[in-house]
């Protein structure tokens, strides 16, 4: 069994393309992210955005465990 750690943290992922054009943050993908490795501030993907229809640059945003479900 694996014990529990307070590393990882949940963040969501937005579209900073999205973000820009409406000023809404709507979140995209929901992620573990180990804060100890990761800089959450400076932690970004290419993802693939739905509203945009391309990849796009996401940003992280950081997230409690009970908005994870």
């Amino acid at each position: 069994m694996a014990r529990a750690t307070k590393k990882r943290a949940f963040f969501a992922l937005f579209c900073t393309a999205c973000h820009e054009k409406d000023g809404k943050r709507i979140e995209n993908y929901k992620i573990l992210i180990n804060t100890q490795n990761q800089n959450p501030k400076e932690f970004t993907l290419r993802k693939y955005c739905s509203r945009c229809d391309a990849h796009q640059v996401h940003k992280t945003k950081q997230i409690s465990r009970s908005q994870n479900n």
